[in-house]
């Protein structure tokens, strides 16, 4: 039985003789690979481009600004900065975009591990589950407005809701 090869995932049929392409396959692989080196080199860059760099000009001029700017500031005036609803909004949409930036980089990543790439569907499956869900909610409870405003529109919605045995909303 050492000479059959089980290998089903590659059209290799053992009944029929056929012989898997391990040329295509290696191929595959090292196509594989240099995409993963070339991602792993996009955050090496990523990583080394955020560390201050002292004898070259800064790629973050902005940030390196901010960074100077609170750090010269006491406790006090940061709490008192923090307070500001302005600073609030301003900082939410920054980390808010910064997050939509670092969901770019890592989204490939996350699908073609095969841990991220299982969580990710387990997630998909619970998303559709809900959507339907909701949408059947969503359904019955314009049916049953559409009840109340045709048939019982003498009533008000919560009496309507009891006759019906439901819950008030």
């Amino acid at each position: 039985m050492s000479g059959i090869n089980f290998n089903f995932n590659r059209g290799v049929d053992p009944l029929l003789g056929s012989t898997p392409d391990y040329a295509a396959h290696l191929a595959e692989l090292e196509q594989a690979q240099k995409a993963i080196e070339q991602k792993r080199q996009t955050i090496m860059q990523i990583a080394k481009g955020a560390e201050p760099a002292s004898t070259t000009q800064s790629q973050t001029p902005i940030w390196d600004e901010l960074d100077r700017t609170t750090a010269k500031m006491s406790q006090t005036e940061f709490k008192a900065m923090e307070e500001q609803e302005s600073y609030k909004e301003s900082l939410q949409a920054l980390m808010a975009f910064v997050g939509a930036k670092q969901l770019q980089l890592i989204r490939p990543l996350v699908e073609q591990d095969p841990d991220g790439k299982r969580l990710l569907e387990q997630h998909l499956t619970n998303v559709k589950y809900l959507k339907k869900a909701a949408s059947e909610d969503v359904d019955k409870t314009l049916a049953n407005f559409k009840d109340y405003t045709e048939n019982y529109s003498h009533m008000s919605w919560n009496e309507y809701l009891k006759t019906k045995g439901g819950k008030k909303k």
